[in-house]
Formats: structure tokens, sequence, C-alpha cells
């Protein structure tokens, strides 16, 4: 690649992951997949997303099934075939139309295959969730307990050039939505909420911002939700390194106090969300500005979102 330099094949790069977004919709037709499925051999990848991946799997009969256990949830569809299924101990005959859920980490396998085998098989990106301390020690005076949550994150990133001009980053963790939180979302409350699961929701930023006609300094942040009754729910950025010094976890949450204080627009959801969601956008009319949008069960709160990156 003679004249080409590394910093142009990025930009170039960039460029064409900006303006060719992810298919809403991709089709897989039979005519074109059975060319593909008479070349391989025992797995055959079919769709690849963030979220979720596809693929055929085919067992002869007779056929030995060497799988070993897997990091993601997995769903089974037989297609056609007969044969029996042993799954975290239980065996059980599988044939045509039978859908089978395996939790990751479980061990499973086919064996005696009496007919071929086809499958459809869908494998789940999200990391299995179980609460931080659900796999803990009984409470003692000190107890560690592994953080096995599911969380998210959404970040934009400035680069010219050669160089990076700033970012802004948030990480959260994300509860399923439980009707029990509408009383939050449509009702003042009393206390804070973590806008999370089990560690804290943070901002991390290097550009200074605006967020909802609120100044963000540069600096680390968590992040908390508070609805208050004269006006409604509000984004808190609580002062991290305050935070620490009173050792808090984000449980306490209601704790808190102060902080700088977002509105936010409340909204009904175009699409409901079955875990809690954080996305920065990018408006591309307008430089240095976005939005920040959080989607949970049905509810879309929403903030303008000014950046200042160096330049």
């Amino acid at each position: 690649m003679r004249g080409t330099s590394l910093a142009a094949l990025f930009v170039t790069a960039i460029a064409h992951a900006q303006n060719k977004p992810p298919a809403a919709v991709e089709w897989l037709l039979a005519h074109e997949l059975q060319p593909r499925l008479d070349q391989a051999r025992t797995w055959l990848p079919l769709l690849s997303r963030p979220t979720l991946s596809l693929g055929r799997y085919r067992l002869p009969k007779g056929g030995t099934d060497g799988q070993q256990p897997h990091d993601r949830d997995e769903v089974y569809q037989v297609l056609r075939g007969a044969a029996k299924f042993t799954a975290d101990g239980t065996t059980r005959d599988v044939v045509a139309g039978d859908v089978v859920f395996v939790a990751a980490g479980a061990a499973h396998h086919f064996h005696d295959i009496t007919e071929d085998l086809d499958l459809l098989v869908f494998f789940s990106d999200a990391r299995p969730s179980g609460g931080g301390m659900v796999a803990g020690p009984v409470p003692s005076e000190q107890t560690p307990y592994p953080e096995t949550s599911a969380r998210g994150a959404t970040r934009i990133f400035y680069w010219f050039g050669l160089d990076s001009a700033g970012q802004v980053h948030i990480d959260h963790g994300q509860p399923r939505w439980n009707p029990a939180y509408e009383k939050f979302l449509n009702a003042p409350a009393k206390s804070r909420w973590r806008c999370g699961e089990n560690f804290w929701t943070t901002l991390d930023t290097n550009i200074d911002l605006v967020i909802g006609g609120t100044e963000v300094p540069i600096g680390l942040y968590y992040v908390v939700l508070q609805h208050l009754a004269e006006r409604g729910p509000e984004l808190v950025l609580l002062d991290a390194q305050q935070v620490r010094r009173q050792r808090l976890d984000a449980y306490e949450a209601g704790k808190t106090s102060g902080g700088l204080v977002v509105p936010l627009r409340h909204e009904q959801a175009p699409v409901a969300a079955s875990r809690l969601q954080f996305e920065l956008t990018v408006d591309r009319a307008q430089r240095d500005r976005g939005e920040l949008q959080l989607r949970f069960g049905p509810h879309l709160l929403r903030a303008d979102v000014l950046m200042k990156p160096a330049r």
C-alpha cells in the first residue's frame, strides 16, 4: 500500500463505518444458503451482530458431537433429524420442531443420532446476569463479591489526524425492566436511584460538556436518578472522589447529596427496552452536538449534549 498512510486508512475505515450502519433487516434466502451449506461441514455461521449470532449446526446419523460448554446463552431449533440431547445431567429425545434453551456454562451434547441432524443455533452476546452478590459467601465483616451483572457502555470519541481531541464515555449496569419501576419514573420519589445495577453508573469525560443546559467539567462522575415533584426525572452527576471518600456503594444512592443536576425530557419510547440502555448520539447536522438517551421499559429520557473538544 505505497503512498497510503496509516492515518488515511484509519480515516477511511471510520468514514465507512459511520456511513454504513448495519442493515435493519438482513435476508438469508434458501437458494443463496444452499451452496454454502453444501460446502460447509458441521458449522456454518450465518449472522453476527453485536447482540446476537446465528448459525447452522449439522451432524450425520451416528456422528459424534464434540462441543464444549459455551460462555453465552444458546437456543437450538431442530430443523430435521432425531437424536438424544443431554444437558446439565438431563437427557431427552429431540426431533424436528423441538426448541431447546441452554444457559451459558452448562455442559451439553447430542448423541445417539438416528437421523441426520440439522439445527438452527442462536447465540446471545449478552453475558449472563445474576447480580454482583448472588455468588458471594455468607456475609461476614469483610466479604468479597464477584461481579457477574450485565453492563453496557456508550461513547463519543473525537479524532483528528493522528491525535485524539477528547471523548466522553458512560458505563452502566443493565437491570431488567420491572413494572415496579413505573412508580419512580412516573411519580416523585423521596430517594435517589442508582440508575443501573450493582456498581455505579459512571460518566467519564476528558472534554467539557453541556448536558441538558448544565455545565459538566472534565472529570469522572457517578450517575444517579432523582424525581422531584416540581421538575420530574433528572440525572444527578456526583463527584466520584467525594463518593469514594464516603465509601458509599451504588445501592446507597439515597444517601448522596448535591451533584450536577441534568433535567430530562420524559417521553414514551417507540420501542420498549427490556434492559436499561444509555446511548450517546451525534447530531451530524450540527457540529459538536448530540443527545443523551436513557431507555428503560416503555420510557425514554433525553437531554441535549454540547461537546467542547480540543481543537
